[in-house]
């Protein structure tokens, strides 16, 4: 299940790399929240050449709302996740069926993924133990999730047995989910590569990270107080405000480009550690928005010493 909003970019690979999946026996349900970009286009080409897809048209009402819209339509028993600008390699689905099947007691699946940049390059490899049970335990008490949000195959019954995706959460609404199917079942980590994710500095995970951060903090205090028993309704009320004030834009933006900044530090000095000359674009970018940015600075001094200074770095 798929929820795009303006990924017009990588949306067709997003797609093709489900369509081209060994397991051949799904429906890919994509959610349109409203897209404003040649978005739908894609889709309706793609869905008149494969009956697999259902296309779900919405005024945009955000991602949570648009998971929420699409798990409801779900008629599988399984339900696998992916983000629009991302990338399954094609034994994904085979590969989490069978664990799924197999293993009856597991409430989700999930997988390592790399994470890579818009232009493809890797940045890294998050990794998750192989051990079922020590994955669930840190999920639970050490805030250790599945790599990345459309890295998971969840149980349909599950999911509704823990109420599903909550409006309430308008950021970290996977995290609060996982949580509580984790209370319903152990999960586990296939120890493959079958996933990659794109880190964009200018996504909205990016220059909302702090809200997204709060939000998190929400889905673990309810997580605490479901353990101990206790009532998590006032948590909720308290994300539902802040939600409300996020939709109607009262949360003050004024630090987006500074995440911005950070961001593209981020990437620059992962692509720099891991030898790729690539760096050397991010890292201007920093300089360029923050010309005070010692770090940055630092990092692409190294980049020219390994690689020398590239004539269009200026």
């Amino acid at each position: 299940m798929i929820s795009v909003y303006n990924d017009e970019d990588f949306l067709a690979e997003s797609l093709e790399s489900i369509l081209q999946q060994t397991f051949t026996d799904f429906e890919l349900i994509v959610v349109n929240d409203g897209s404003t970009d040649s978005s739908a286009e894609i889709l309706d080409r793609l869905a008149q050449r494969d009956s697999r897809i259902r296309v779900i048209d919405q005024s945009n009402q955000g991602l949570t709302r648009a998971l929420i819209n699409g798990c409801d339509l779900a008629r599988g028993i399984y339900i696998a996740r992916q983000d629009a600008d991302d990338w399954s390699d094609r034994e994904r689905l085979q590969k989490q069926f069978e664990v799924l099947e197999s293993r009856r007691d597991l409430s989700f699946v999930s997988c390592w993924a790399e994470g890579i940049t818009k232009e493809g390059q890797v940045l890294e490899l998050v990794t998750r133990p192989v051990d079922s049970n020590v994955a669930t335990e840190e999920l639970r008490f050490q805030r250790q999730g599945p790599p990345a949000h459309g890295t998971v195959m969840f149980r349909k019954d599950i999911y509704q047995q823990v109420g599903g995706y909550r409006p309430q959460f308008y950021f970290s609404q996977d995290s609060d989910l996982w949580l509580r199917m984790a209370e319903k079942g152990p999960v586990l980590y296939l120890p493959e590569t079958l996933y990659r994710y794109r880190r964009d500095a200018e996504s909205l995970s990016s220059v909302r990270h702090d809200i997204q951060y709060e939000f998190g903090e929400f889905g673990q205090a309810c997580h605490s107080v479901r353990a101990s028993g206790g009532d998590e309704s006032q948590l909720l009320a308290q994300a539902e405000e802040l939600t409300s004030r996020v939709v109607a834009g009262a949360v003050d933006a004024s630090t987006d480009q500074q995440r911005v900044a950070a961001t593209q530090y981020l990437i620059g000095s992962q692509l720099a550690i891991n030898g790729d000359p690539s760096a050397a674009t991010y890292l201007w970018t920093v300089i360029r928005q923050r010309p005070w940015h010692l770090k940055a600075w630092v990092r692409l001094f190294q980049v020219w010493l390994n690689f020398g200074r590239p004539s269009s770095a200026g």
